[in-house]
């Protein structure tokens, strides 16, 4: 599915923060509408089109983040407690 074809389903403005996005060219800058993936395949989800959305570059971007830090935070506490032996 389209960055066109969501915005004609879901409307110009961001999914996570609602503020209007730019579809204008040149892509690719902070405010630019990008495809968001609601449950991305790296987390086991389906890339199906049911959970795509349209968001801001800069919104994809610092979400991805955020959960990348998650994803960190949660190893070392999971490594900490394997070295600690208990349960």
């Amino acid at each position: 599915m389209s960055v066109r074809a969501l915005r004609s389903t879901f409307g110009p403005n961001c999914h996570w923060c609602g503020l209007p996005m730019d579809f204008d060219e040149p892509y690719g800058r902070p405010e630019s509408a990008t495809i968001e993936h609601l449950i991305d395949s790296t987390l086991g989800g389906v890339r199906a089109q049911k959970h795509r959305r349209l968001a801001h570059a800069i919104c994809n971007h610092t979400r991805n983040e955020f959960r990348m830090q998650a994803e960190r935070e949660f190893q070392r506490w999971i490594s900490a407690r394997q070295a600690s032996g208990k349960p």
